[in-house]
């Protein structure tokens, strides 16, 4: 399965749908690469491919004063030029995700 490329991602959250850029590298069943949404680009770490299905984790900080940390781990499945799956952020929730090459 190619993965690897520019994918545009839409999050459906309790706060509404988020729209980010994600960039992903493949080297084997590993992924690399980044998301970034609207000022903030954030490194993939945990990355990996299994057939069809790809997974990773990316780690923002909500709140600069208080240094609260999310981590969200995406797991997806991918059919051509779409993905679709789910992003998992803890007791913050799961959500829905889309996404479509280019």
């Amino acid at each position: 399965m190619a993965v690897e490329g520019t994918w545009t991602l839409l999050i459906d959250t309790p706060i509404g749908e988020q729209e980010a850029i994600l960039v992903l590298h493949r080297d084997g069943d590993r992924l690399t690469g980044s998301l970034d949404h609207r000022t903030t680009s954030l490194e993939i770490t945990d990355g990996m491919i299994s057939g069809d299905d790809a997974g990773w984790k990316v780690e923002k900080t909500l709140n600069k004063l208080l240094k609260m940390k999310v981590t969200v781990a995406f797991a997806v499945t991918v059919e051509g030029d779409s993905m679709r799956g789910k992003a998992d952020a803890g007791k913050f929730g799961t959500f829905d995700v889309k996404g479509l090459r280019g």
